[in-house]
């Protein structure tokens, strides 16, 4: 670790250098000099990553470590020498490769401050690294979905372009706003491979950015979901969940998001969950839910009859528990729809660009496209459009979207990768907590959805785990 220290330091400089230029500006320098942090970064191995806390009193750090290299702990303060530090313990899990995956929550945060920390086991520490909490309940998040590094067992180098790719993103966005959250509505990677999840968060800047990821259909092709993330409040109850994750709960601002694993049908357990969080953070004015599949796009027609069973599936959980926005991916097209209720529009909306909408009569769900497989258009022919969409844009960029989180408002502000101005900007306000949200009453038919669904999320979760754990060695090392 002590060796990529120093090269995470000479990067940091560059990196500001870099985004002082415009950009595509002396490519192949910036291409180059990525290539030799990211050579020294794979061969230190420790991908330290932090995700959310339960809350901003909190945050959640995990890295990879040899086997025997004894207790693990954070190192926190408030001083950038870290001679006021105090030591976090955590535990470890031992991963398929034969070394251990370190986890570490950092307690007692107060708000308004700036912290420094730093990785240590017995076999060595890594190089310092800071972030800062919110002083009050306003904030700014990314939103991505879909960011597919890949490990491509035919062009060594694609790992390392991909990892540059999603670096860029962040770097693009951090310096329109400064991020204190990324939201990822899953598929990180693509292949479910130890070394992609670590080259996603290769970028220095993600070692001070919460970075809360949610498990989309390619990531659970792997098991290095399961030891890579260390999410917080996880809904450990659940008796149909995942091999590699469960659904989990943090609260940001006054919002509360909501991370499910949708590969899982069982929405008995997903409710179970829903009714837990909201349970303990009743007055959290926002909820924003994510999880991977696109429900109301349609953009791609052979996946809609899969679309319409999870709209069964979820419609019933946005309108039970009044979700004001929903964050999806899986389709790669950007997609905002009207607003849903009772599996339809229930209010039209005008989501030209700068548009405010108050007090929707639903819940609005997102879609945003792909950071490394954005989709092609074939023959430059437009897919079809879903009736309940009330805006989309066709790019082959790779987009991000920048959230302005306020007491009553959330502005959406979406850019493609290289613009100076986002290409679409959206405002929901809330005058109160409920909004506008109706009443629900639709208790008979979804009971009847969930029977069905966790009857099929028992069996199918079973079938997948089997195979999982029998192809456990086909992973290893990868």
């Amino acid at each position: 670790m002590k060796t990529n220290s120093r090269i995470l330091c000479v990067f940091l400089c560059l990196s500001i250098l870099l985004s002082s230029l415009c950009f595509g500006a002396s490519a192949l320098t910036a291409d180059e000099q990525w290539r030799t942090y990211f050579t020294a970064y794979t061969e230190d191995g420790s991908a330290v990553y932090m995700a959310p806390g339960v809350d901003e009193t909190q945050r959640n750090i995990s890295w990879y470590s040899p086997l025997n290299a004894g207790t693990c702990k954070v190192v926190l303060g408030e001083s950038p020498d870290l001679s006021d530090g105090r030591d976090f313990g955590g535990t470890y899990v031992q991963t398929p490769e034969g070394d251990r995956s370190n986890k570490v929550v950092l307690t007692g945060l107060e708000p308004g401050k700036t912290y420094y920390y730093k990785c240590v086991t017995s076999e060595g520490e890594s190089s310092t690294a800071s972030f800062s909490t919110l002083s009050g309940k306003n904030f700014t998040a990314m939103y991505v979905t879909d960011i597919h590094v890949s490990k491509d067992d035919e062009n060594a180098d694609n790992l390392m372009h991909e990892s540059y790719t999603f670096s860029q993103v962040v770097e693009e966005a951090n310096a329109k706003t400064p991020l204190d959250l990324i939201v990822s509505a899953g598929d990180q990677a693509s292949r479910g491979y130890r070394s992609e999840y670590s080259a996603l968060v290769a970028s220095p800047l993600l070692r001070g950015i919460p970075f809360a990821l949610c498990p989309g259909n390619h990531d659970r092709k792997g098991i290095a979901y399961k030891y890579f993330t260390n999410n917080p409040n996880e809904y450990r109850k659940a008796r149909v969940h995942a091999l590699i994750s469960y659904d989990y709960a943090y609260v940001k601002g006054d919002v509360l998001f909501l991370v499910f694993d949708s590969n899982v049908a069982s929405m008995t357990e997903h409710r179970n969950f829903v009714r837990s969080a909201v349970g303990q953070y009743p007055d959290v004015k926002w909820r924003v839910a994510v999880f991977h599949h696109d429900l109301y796009g349609a953009r791609i027609p052979h996946r809609e009859s899969e679309n319409k069973l999870l709209r069964m599936i979820w419609s019933p959980l946005m309108d039970e528990f009044a979700f004001d926005l929903v964050l999806l991916g899986h389709s790669h097209y950007y997609t905002v729809s009207n607003a849903i209720f009772d599996n339809k529009t229930n209010e039209k909306l005008d989501l030209s660009d700068g548009s405010v909408i108050t007090d929707p009569k639903g819940s609005i769900v997102m879609v945003s496209g792909s950071i490394n497989r954005p989709r092609r258009l074939e023959d430059g022919e437009e897919p079809p459009l879903g009736e309940n969409i009330a805006y989309d844009y066709l790019t082959e960029q790779p987009i991000y979207n920048l959230l302005d989180c306020r007491a009553d408002s959330i502005t959406v502000r979406s850019f493609e990768l290289g613009a100076d101005k986002p290409f679409h900007t959206f405002t929901v306000v809330k005058t109160t907590n409920t909004g506008g949200h109706p009443a629900n009453g639709r208790d008979f038919y979804d009971g009847f959805v969930r029977i069905i669904a966790d009857i099929y999320g028992w069996i199918n979760e079973t079938v997948t785990s089997a195979r999982m754990r029998k192809n456990w060695n086909n992973f290893v090392g990868q």
